[in-house]
């Protein structure tokens, strides 16, 4: 009986760290299971593609391309060659790869494999014009950049997922899963069960 409220006045406390309203966010153990969570609730048809680049981490790469084969649907990943000399190059890559087929865009904030900043505002504005739901996986922002998720909904995100264990050096099992207000109903935990 005490969890509840104590996880509820963490979630207020973490909300305010990353600016973000509490009711949008949920504790997942890890970034990755709040990808898995978003791409097991998201509706997925035969034919559709999620779009994501050749820098992505490999755990939600794979999550992906496991949910994709599910659904019939395919993961498409733009190629990037490292180094990446001009960011403006990440945003050409997924452009390129772009297609009428892609209904989810995957993508990194910090790539773990090079340490990329991805230039999120203007991929996000661009995903946004094409009205492309977009699920970022943060798993090393948090703590490391200073995150905005109001301002980042503003601009088009729809989902974000992160870890508190790196840079905030909270234990491992720390993780956050945001939502915006508008995709909160379809949206389930993988695991579904009390609570």
């Amino acid at each position: 009986g005490e969890l509840p409220p104590r996880l509820d006045t963490a979630r207020s406390r973490i909300a305010s760290f990353l600016r973000g309203d509490p009711q949008n966010l949920a504790f997942v153990r890890n970034a990755t299971e709040g990808v898995n969570a978003v791409l097991s609730s998201f509706p997925l048809q035969h034919g559709d593609e999620v779009l994501s680049t050749s820098f992505g981490y490999p755990a939600c790469l794979k999550a992906a391309r496991r949910w994709c084969e599910s659904r019939g649907a395919s993961l498409v990943a733009a190629p990037l060659q490292f180094p990446v000399e001009d960011p403006g190059k990440i945003l050409a890559a997924l452009r390129g790869a772009h297609s009428p087929r892609t209904k989810l865009l995957l993508i990194d904030h910090v790539t773990s494999g090079t340490g990329l900043v991805f230039p999120l505002e203007e991929i996000l504005s661009w995903a946004k014009s094409r009205s492309l739901p977009t699920l970022v996986d943060r798993a090393h922002a948090p703590g490391m950049l200073d995150l905005n998720l109001a301002d980042l909904g503003r601009l088009g995100a729809t989902f974000y997922s992160g870890n508190f264990h790196k840079w905030c050096c909270s234990p491992k099992g720390a993780a956050f899963l945001w939502v915006s207000p508008y995709w909160s109903e379809p949206v389930h935990p993988t695991v579904v069960s009390h609570g």
